[in-house]
């Protein structure tokens, strides 16, 4: 049995996600049910498998876009390439704004929540990887079960099997069904242990107004990325922009939705994504050139971020 592909077409038919019709203005709606984008864009392709269905979206780098979500089953946002210029967002009872949203970027929303997302003009296309998931398949057999909003979920495990999850959606390789099965079983266990009640501790970042200022967050992340041969310590960046480590980690994590190291881990490894496609170059020196001390090191880092190792990747090219 092979994975259920499609082109966008198959969202009007009711095929993408149950119980949602659209509307004149473009929304999706029905009872107690939000779904819209604006401006208005259908996914570029969409998968269904054992009650979770999927969309892959392209957002253009230079619109501005606001998502508006309330649906009978959880969800799950990824933002593969992040946003440059971030976005701001609402619950129901939170609002914050991630000045830069990271590469890889996740975002969990439980059944019946609300969440309003406003993307900024960015520099790049922006992707954007939606699963949905009915409460009856998350946390079957677990009747005291709760979930919580999760704004910047900051697990490696979830953001490889979506990552994993997503480059199958674009590029389905062989066995794919049932790839994509353990991927998904994978994925809703660790939901399980990382955003809902039964997690310990529970797992729910909290996130003050601001974060770091502007010109600071713009230095921070010149520093991370401008060597690639030697990554700057916390305490020099912190210095740099007249803050405590601390205090810098923790707003750093505010501003993007990830903490320092893991930016610059996903930062190296998009780099050294760019650079196989020159196949002059050998995965040794794309990993030293890169700032991985080691052809080990970077084969581990780009596995845990990618989802497969570098060979297969390039392979996949």
């Amino acid at each position: 049995m092979s994975l259920a592909f499609d082109s966008a077409a198959r969202i009007a038919d009711g095929a993408a996600l149950d119980s949602i019709c659209k509307t004149p203005d473009g929304a999706s709606r029905a009872l107690d049910t939000i779904f819209r984008i604006r401006p208005a864009v259908g996914p570029t392709l969409t998968f269904a498998r054992n009650d979770v269905q999927g969309q892959l979206y392209a957002l253009g780098k230079l619109d501005m876009a606001e998502m508006e979500f309330s649906l009978p089953s959880h969800m799950i946002l990824m933002f593969p390439d992040g946003i440059s210029r971030g976005c701001e967002w609402s619950s129901n009872d939170e609002a914050g704004r991630l000045s830069v949203v990271a590469p890889n970027a996740i975002i969990f929303n439980p059944a019946k929540e609300y969440l309003f997302l406003r993307k900024r003009k960015s520099q790049a296309q922006c992707r954007m990887l939606l699963l949905t998931i009915p409460p009856t398949t998350l946390g079957r057999g677990l009747p005291d079960i709760n979930f919580n909003q999760q704004i910047g979920l900051d697990d490696p495990i979830i953001c490889q099997a979506l990552v994993a999850i997503q480059q199958e959606i674009e590029s389905p390789g062989p066995n794919s069904a049932s790839y994509v099965d353990s991927l998904l079983v994978l994925l809703l266990n660790r939901l399980i242990r990382c955003a809902s009640n039964l997690a310990v501790p529970l797992v729910r970042p909290k996130y003050a107004k601001g974060g770091l200022a502007h010109w600071r967050l713009k230095q921070a992340l010149q520093l991370l990325e401008s060597d690639s041969n030697k990554a700057p310590l916390l305490s020099q960046i912190a210095e740099a922009i007249n803050l405590h480590p601390t205090s810098f980690c923790r707003a750093f994590k505010q501003s993007t939705g990830v903490p320092p190291h893991r930016y610059l881990l996903v930062h190296r490894t998009n780099q050294a994504k760019k650079m196989m496609g020159d196949r002059n170059l050998t995965l040794t020196q794309i990993a030293l050139d890169c700032g991985f001390t080691s052809s080990s090191q970077f084969s581990a880092a780009f596995k845990r971020i990618v989802g497969v190792p570098p060979r297969a990747f390039r392979r996949a090219l």
